[in-house]
Formats: structure tokens, C-alpha cells, sequence
């Protein structure tokens, strides 16, 4: 009995492991592929850095000091060329002068003078202003009729020149002094006031001692008047403008034939 039960159960067991090994196996759940996700722009990357200032945009001052000068940059260029044109008068004066006391004074007017060129030049050079190294065509006239001067005649041409042109400096210079707006041409017009004022003095005392026409009413009408603005371009002590001799070119006026109205001799 025990031995039916032994192979029943054996049998029972191989049948089991038969259809064990006929079942069909299950396939294995899928998994499905990772994916990876999309890797997107970097929008934190660093972008230009807009925070920066921007360049500074350089301008030229020398050319801002050119534009905006106006009157002052003219009061230097005729003061310039008056100066230049007052040493050559006191240079031809230390030559042609028969008096010692216009010797004097026309060195004492060329040394002055020539000390203040040469610091309007200093001025200019540092504001970019270009200057003339040359008296203008009135001033070289003027230069050319003392010239032909001599003896006394020149003596007392010169005197009398030195005080209109001295008076009318001093009139413009007054005028910067006061009206200007560069402060460094209105510090140089009022340290060169008192040395055009000396110049002046010494002229009209120079006059009278060599018996020279007395023209201190030109001078005290200059300073009670003022300058004016054909006077401003006189500058430093520059000789009056002189008007050069015109031609005539006026055509003589033609008159017309007269017709003859007499009655012929019968």
C-alpha cells in the first residue's frame, strides 16, 4: 500500500514538473527607454555686460576755446598787432630822433612793449589762438610816411603819434578790463594798464619839452568818451588808422554841345 501511495505521489510530481515546464512564460514587462530630457538654450548665460558705462566721448577744448572767445580772442589779435607795430616805430624813432629825450622814450615804449607781445603769445599758445606776426596794411603806412620824416619834424610826429595811439590803447585796454570774459586776457589788460598809462605821460611830457603841438585834449577826450568800436581795433598803443590817398576815378562831367541857334549874315 504504502508503495502504490510512494509512486502515486512520484507520478503526481512529474506531471506537475511536465506542465510546469509546457506553460508558456510570461514575457518580462517592458521598460520603457529612458529619455533624456531636451537640453534647452541657457537662458542664465552671460550676456554683455550692459551695465558698463559708455565711452565718454572726448571734445576738443582747444577748438570749444576757439568758437567761444568772441570779443576777447579779438582784443588780443589787434592788441598783438599793435604792439608789433608800436616797436617798430620806437625802433625807427631810436634811429631817426635828433632829440635824447624821444630816444628815451621810444626805448623805454620798445622794451615795455616787446614784453607784452611776448606774453600775449603765451596767452595764445595756450588757448589755441593764432596770432599775426606783422603790423596790418594801415600800420605799415603809417610807418612808411616816418620814414620819410627827419630832424625835428620827426621828433614831434613821433611825441604826437604816441599820444593818440597810447590814448586810444588805453581806451580799449580800460574796456577788456572791465567787459572782457576771458579771465586770463582781463588779468593781462588790467597788470598792462598802468604801463600804457606811464608810456603816456612820458609822451605828452616828451612833447612839450621838444615845443611839439600839445594834443593832451585828444587824450582826455579819449578817456572821457570811451572806446569805440572802430577804436577797439587800435589794441596795444597801435598807430590811428591812417586813410590811405584814394584815387580819382571820377570822370570829369562832359558837357554837351550847345546847338547853334545864330541867324546866318544875309
Amino acid at each position: 500500500m504504502k508503495r502504490h501511495v510512494s509512486l502515486l505521489t512520484t507520478i503526481l510530481f512529474a506531471s506537475a514538473t511536465m506542465l510546469m515546464a509546457q506553460a508558456p512564460t510570461s514575457p518580462a514587462p517592458r521598460t520603457k527607454p529612458e529619455q533624456t530630457p531636451a537640453t534647452t538654450p541657457d537662458r542664465t548665460a552671460t550676456k554683455p555686460d550692459q551695465t558698463s558705462a559708455p565711452k565718454t566721448a572726448t571734445h576738443d577744448n582747444t577748438a570749444s576755446t576757439k568758437t567761444t572767445a568772441g570779443p576777447d580772442r579779438e582784443f588780443v589779435r589787434n592788441t598783438a598787432s599793435g604792439g608789433q607795430a608800436e616797436v617798430e616805430l620806437a625802433m625807427l624813432a631810436e634811429q631817426k630822433a635828433s632829440s635824447n629825450d624821444v630816444k628815451m622814450l621810444a626805448s623805454r615804449i620798445q622794451t615795455d612793449h616787446m614784453k607784452a607781445n611776448e606774453e600775449l603769445k603765451t596767452i595764445a599758445s595756450q588757448k589755441g589762438w593764432d596770432l599775426p606776426t606783422e603790423p596790418n596794411s594801415d600800420q605799415k603806412y603809417t610807418k612808411s610816411k616816418f620814414e620819410k620824416l627827419s630832424g625835428d619834424e620827426f621828433d614831434k610826429a613821433f611825441t604826437a603819434q604816441m599820444v593818440k595811439s597810447h590814448s586810444m590803447g588805453i581806451a580799449a585796454f580800460q574796456r577788456e578790463a572791465s567787459a572782457g570774459t576771458d579771465k586770463d586776457v582781463k588779468t593781462f589788460a588790467r597788470k598792462t594798464l598802468p604801463t600804457l598809462k606811464e608810456h603816456l605821460a612820458m609822451a605828452q611830457k616828451t612833447q612839450k619839452a621838444i615845443g611839439g603841438a600839445d594834443t593832451s585834449s585828444y587824450s582826455s577826450q579819449q578817456s572821457k568818451s570811451g572806446t569805440k568800436p572802430s577804436d577797439r581795433k587800435q589794441g596795444l598803443g597801435t598807430s590811428p588808422t591812417t586813410q590811405k590817398p584814394q584815387p580819382n576815378t571820377q570822370k570829369p562831367e562832359s558837357t554837351p554841345p550847345q546847338p547853334d541857334t545864330q541867324q546866318p549874315t544875309r
